[in-house]
């Protein structure tokens, strides 16, 4: 896993099963091949709320995949603003 590409619903999973199976960011950081300052962003992105047994914060693979996509989705044409000026032009003189 590159630093600079978006992480796979599968790397996702593997950070999930080492955090679960009580991995340091610096251990899954080691396992993965990515920065622990990656490791902890996504280990931030994917909190769902609750905890482990040992009382750290629960990351579910499926919670940090579903923001990264609705963080996607919201990088398009903003709503509200016409795409073609002419036509909102046209529409607006009617």
């Amino acid at each position: 896993m590159a630093d600079y590409a978006f992480r796979t619903l599968e790397d996702r999973q593997k950070i999930e099963k080492l955090w679960e199976d009580g991995r340091t960011p610096k251990e899954i950081s080691e396992t993965t091949g990515v920065s622990v300052h990656v490791v902890y962003k996504e280990l931030t992105r994917g909190q769902d709320g609750t905890r482990l047994p040992d009382q750290r914060l629960r990351y579910s693979a499926d919670v940090a995949q579903l923001r990264v996509q609705q963080s996607l989705e919201k990088r398009g044409k903003r709503a509200g603003q016409p795409t073609d000026s002419g036509q909102a032009a046209e529409a607006a003189g009617r």
